[in-house]
């Protein structure tokens, strides 16, 4: 896989893409609306924690699924 990586990484369009994608996911509008999803999900949980539904032993789970 490191193979691959690196052989593509050497590619200059390939390279200037990726470098695009990086730039395209940092853009002020997308970080905004990650970070709203984020503070909706830790308002959820610390409801649900509150009220008895969610505990510590979902947190690898609730991590899985913020995540995908």
């Amino acid at each position: 896989m490191l193979i691959i990586i690196a052989l593509l990484w050497c590619k200059k369009d390939i390279r200037d893409s990726f470098y695009q994608l990086i730039k395209t996911f940092f853009h002020k509008q997308i970080l905004t609306v990650l970070g709203f999803a984020v503070v909706w999900t830790s308002i959820c949980i610390v409801l649900f924690y509150e009220i008895g539904v969610w505990s510590t032993d979902n947190l690898k789970t609730t991590l899985v699924w913020v995540i995908t």
